[in-house]
């Protein structure tokens, strides 16, 4: 089916929002975080609530499939199907505030993202109670299309228990309110008419039929919520917060609203809901248990849970060993004792931290009790960390959400863990088993491979099989992540004929015509179809020019994505083009997935200028890279597109300008008092910009020439302040960059008298860089070229390896860490010893030398009153500072060294919690960039520094993020070691003066 041209004529006349029929559009929307992909008929993005209603009642004149979607985030392939899609995440995502405290409730807009409306009610000290893995990028529509719950959901049951009413548009145009019915229907002859007369025959001829056949749990998602009609529930939560089980609206006799949750979008279309908060409580204290297998944890967990806890989560061994694997997290693994089998988190939380604690300590003298908020976030990082790696290695073997599922009586989860086992076992494979052990929902991911028919095979037989056993047991297959294309050609099967007719009766009334996200629920094609890898996929990647050897080559590096979406969240480092667009082409997703069609035999390619279009707007933050659950390394993808893609096309010349700034900063530098002059005009000024395509609202920096080429080099301070420090034998390598040396140089003597008051022997290398801006550009073979001159150097003036590299600018030495590593993978050992010991200087001032601080302030005048104003720094940290993951040693990197370095000079350190900067290197000064700079420092950098009025001092390691600073604010932010020596002088005058 294809949209007709009257369809499209018609709606341009009457839509005001988004329109996107085109192929790249289609492309985006094809897949979601499940193993499916189909591609979409188009996408219309409405801009307000006509806009919505109006695409509604187009389709339903047109007889237009409809799909209504919010971050695509559903794992069963919800979001996907052969319809038009409405995109309700952009724009329709109004809270109405103020929140109501008498009631507890909060009017949402379908597009509101789950973690917003949290940060809303938690100023009332109120959240919404299911609280699935997903909540920051998912959207309160998708929340309820899918019947959400969490880690949580023993005390706050699922998304069902709190829609209390919704507004909608029914499929045939016309608006209706869900809500709590009262009394025999009204017969008219309308759509929400029919509804309600279904509603009342199905109370009236199955009753028996549902109480029958319905899963043995509380936790169940699959078909509709029709037990809610009752209202009626086979079990109930077993820390229920509420008096009755399901809540029933006093004194209606049911909420339709409710049969929203969990209906995917097939039923109606919400404009507004109106969902219940609960209180949040002010404390939790995490119990950590061991134990010889996965099933017996799951044995013990009935009994856990006659200890009233908030949540039960279970972690098995796999995750720890992954977690373990990496040097960096295996130190922060210490509430692990040996090597258990599987781990139990058993959660208390309440208003007083003592009962709490009692609580946890009952649980026997081997439990492993974590307090504090950090040693809380350890283990739920063993987790995330395990997570990450298995879904990232590079094998076509990946762990596979549809079994994931499941929900159990908990008297029963042991019993169905050692049967899956047994499944997995004949089916020579494993799986990772973790989450909510106390719902008796294990997220289970067999690993496979889909792209061989082996594989395939292998998914529909293991779901077969898991279907019989869960049924056995009294579960259900679907208790949080919905039906979608992965369960629901189960439903007959766990319903029986009597209860699914009833819920084809319910759709017949609401959708006749069968327009609402077809292809779902009870007309579903089979599991093992629609796969995005299957037994017939086939890519075709080029030739690249870095390494991927890591990644299983450059089609492993693209393929690693799964969809999940976390690149959509709304916060953190992660793609700051979306953050301030909130266009899919802009998120890490839509990247990846326009590249894999790209490289795609089976699909349609598409265009290069098509993929670099979507790439355009990447600032290769390296966000993705550390956030990222799947690891994508998009900044990666970029560099290595734009090599390719510029070996047939011209390049703007400002690439050059910026790729080789340091070769023109050097030719410039003798004469930078006149280039100043010059670019000082406004007509010339305007005249280069243009020429160049740089934005006539940025000034290009400055040579600093009168400092360039001083005796910079020699450090200001006596080296009288080594008798405070016991090793002055200590040597590094420095690692000048362009940016501070010729534009900053006061950075640079900062660096370098800091660097000497430490007793440090610094021996400067004669290269500039580790060619970041050259990389940034796509000129990937002079990167190398660059990598090798200055690999040659530190090996000649560093023989036996054994010095420390410091460098001042954080791109330049994390390019050091990472980017070369890539260049050079001739070199990998020489690179990989080197990227261990290649530090920023506030990383490097922070470790001991024999044991000891390097930077150490014995003066009292150097640390008296670190409570003025003065020493107040606001600290904005570099979006590759904010990418580094712990380090093996176990000490600061990163932001924390930073905080660390400048605390240790007594200040005050209040870190802001800001995102990218947006300048990102030469981004925010071109002409076609200018605008999402400014919008992406508007996110959260500017206005917290407008709040701050200026009566902090501000810090930014990056060159970019102090310039955007100062274009954005007006602010001059400092580099952290300048603040350091500002009072390294400061202390060196008291000793002078007394």
């Amino acid at each position: 089916m294809t949209l007709s041209l009257d369809f499209v004529s018609e709606l341009r006349r009457h839509f005001k929002g988004d329109i996107r029929l085109d192929d790249v559009t289609r492309a985006l929307y094809s897949t979601d975080a499940s193993i499916y992909q189909i591609e979409p008929l188009g996408v219309v993005v409405p801009r307000s609530q006509e806009d919505l209603i109006s695409a509604v009642e187009l389709a339903a004149k047109f007889k237009i499939p409809l799909l209504p979607r919010g971050s695509g985030s559903s794992l069963a392939g919800q979001a996907i199907g052969h319809a038009l899609i409405l995109d309700c995440s952009r724009y329709l995502d109004n809270i109405s505030l103020p929140i109501n405290t008498e009631t507890r409730t909060a009017v949402v807009e379908p597009g509101v993202i789950l973690a917003r409306l949290n940060r809303a009610a938690a100023e009332h000290g109120l959240m919404f109670g299911p609280d699935p893995a997903s909540a920051e990028r998912a959207t309160m529509g998708g929340v309820i299309g899918n019947n959400a719950t969490g880690a949580h959901s023993i005390l706050y049951g699922m998304t069902s228990d709190h829609i209390l009413s919704a507004d909608v548009v029914l499929s045939d145009g016309s608006l209706a309110t869900w809500g709590p019915i009262v009394g025999d229907p009204i017969i008219q002859k309308d759509r929400q008419s029919d509804v309600v007369a279904a509603v009342f025959d199905i109370r009236q001829r199955y009753i028996a039929a549902i109480q029958k056949s319905w899963p043995k749990t509380w936790r169940n998602s699959a078909g509709y919520r029709l037990n809610y009609l009752l209202p009626w529930s086979a079990t109930r939560p077993y820390q229920w917060v509420g008096d009755e089980y399901p809540p029933k609206p006093f004194p209606a006799e049911f909420n339709l609203a409710t049969l929203l949750a969990g209906s995917e979008g097939t039923l109606a279309v919400i404009r507004s809901a109106t969902v219940n908060l609960v209180k949040k409580p002010k404390h939790t204290i995490l119990g950590v248990l061991s134990f010889d297998s996965i099933a017996s944890a799951c044995d013990a967990v009935p009994e856990l849970l006659m200890r009233s806890p908030s949540a039960v989560e279970l972690i098995p061994q796999m995750l720890i060993h992954l977690a373990r694997s990496v040097p960096a997290f295996a130190s922060q693994l210490g509430f692990v004792q040996g090597d258990p089998a599987a781990l139990l988190v058993v959660e208390f939380s309440g208003d007083e931290s003592a009962i709490l604690l009692e609580k946890v300590r009952s649980l026997g003298s081997e439990v492993v009790i974590a307090e504090t908020f950090s040693d809380q976030d350890k283990v739920w990082a063993v987790r995330k960390v395990g997570l990450g790696i298995i879904d990232s290695r590079p094998s076509q073997e990946r762990p596979i959400a549809f079994i994931e599922d499941c929900a159990i009586p908990v008297e029963h989860l042991g019993e169905f863990v050692r049967e899956v086992e047994q499944i997995l076992a004949a089916h020579g494979t494993q799986a990772a088993f973790y989450a909510h052990a106390s719902a008796g929902c294990l997220h289970i991911k067999p690993i496979l491979n889909l792209k061989s028919f082996a594989g395939v095979q292998n998914l529909r037989s293991i779901a077969s099989e898991v279907l019989q056993l869960t049924l056995r047991v009294g579960g259900a297959m679907s208790s949080e992540h919905g039906d979608g294309l992965a369960r629901s050609e189960w439903l007959l099967e766990t319903y029986g004929e009597q209860v699914i007719e009833a819920m084809r009766s319910l759709k017949r009334a609401a959708d006749p015509d069968l327009l609402l996200c077809p292809d779902k629920l009870f007309d579903a094609p089979a599991m093992d179809t629609n796969l995005r890898y299957g037994g017939n996929y086939e890519s075709n990647p080029w030739s690249p020019d870095l390494d991927f050897s890591q990644t299983g080559g450059l089609a492993g590096a693209i393929e690693r994505c799964n969809g999940q979406g976390v690149c959509r969240k709304q916060g953190g480092v992660m793609c700051p083009s979306f953050q301030a667009t909130r266009d899919e082409v802009n998120s890490t997703r839509g990247r990846a997935n326009l590249l894999r069609a790209m490289i795609s035999v089976s699909e349609k390619g598409l265009q290069d200028e098509q993929v670099k279009s979507a790439l355009d707007l990447c600032l290769a933050c390296k966000g993705c890279k550390a956030e990222c659950p799947s690891g994508v390394d998009m900044a990666k993808l970029k560099y290595e597109f734009q090599s390719r893609y510029f070996q047939t096309h011209w390049r703007p010349l400002r690439d050059y300008l910026f790729g080789y700034i340091g070769f023109f900063a050097s030719l410039g530098s003798p004469v930078g008092w006149l280039i100043n002059w010059i670019m000082g005009k406004v007509i010339v000024r305007n005249l280069a910009n243009r020429f160049l395509g740089i934005s006539s609202k940025r000034i290009l920096p400055k040579f600093d020439y009168i400092n360039t080429h001083s005796s910079n080099r020699q450090p200001r301070v006596s080296l009288q302040l080594n008798k405070h420090n016991n090793n002055n034998n200590e040597s590094c390598l420095f690692l000048p960059d362009t940016f501070t040396h010729y534009f900053e140089p006061e950075v640079e003597k900062s660096a370098l008298d800091v660097l000497a008051a430490c007793g440090v022997n610094v021996v400067i290398l004669p290269v500039f860089g580790a060619g970041r801006t050259l990389i940034s550009k796509g000129f990937i073979k002079p990167a190398r070229n660059h990598a090798i001159h200055l690999m040659d150097e530190i090996r000649r003036l560093d023989p036996s390896g054994k010095l420390a590299v410091v460098g001042l600018e954080p791109s330049e030495i994390y390019t050091l860490r990472d980017d070369v590593l890539d260049l050079l993978p001739d070199r990998r050992d020489e690179t990989e010893a080197l990227a261990r010991r290649a530090w920023l200087i506030d990383e490097y001032l922070v470790r001991p030398p024999s044991g000891s601080q390097k930077l150490r302030i014995h003066n009292a005048s150097y640390r008296k009153n670190t409570e003025n104003e003065s020493n107040r720094i606001l600290l904005h940290g570099h979006c590759y500072q904010k990418a580094q993951p712990p380090n093996a040693d176990g000490m600061a990197v990163g932001v924390n060294a930073s905080i660390e370095m400048l605390k240790s000079a007594g200040y005050n350190v209040d870190v802001l919690n800001t995102g990218c900067c947006g300048m990102a290197g030469a981004f925010g000064y071109e002409t076609d960039h200018f605008e999402v700079s400014m919008q992406v420092g508007e996110l959260k950098l500017f206005p917290d520094l407008r709040i701050d009025s200026g009566r902090s001092l501000v810090a930014a390691l990056g060159t970019s993020c102090r310039s955007q600073i100062e274009d954005g604010t007006g602010v001059k932010a400092l580099h952290s070691i300048v603040l350091v020596s500002n009072k390294l002088m400061a202390s060196v005058e008291s000793d002078r003066m007394s």
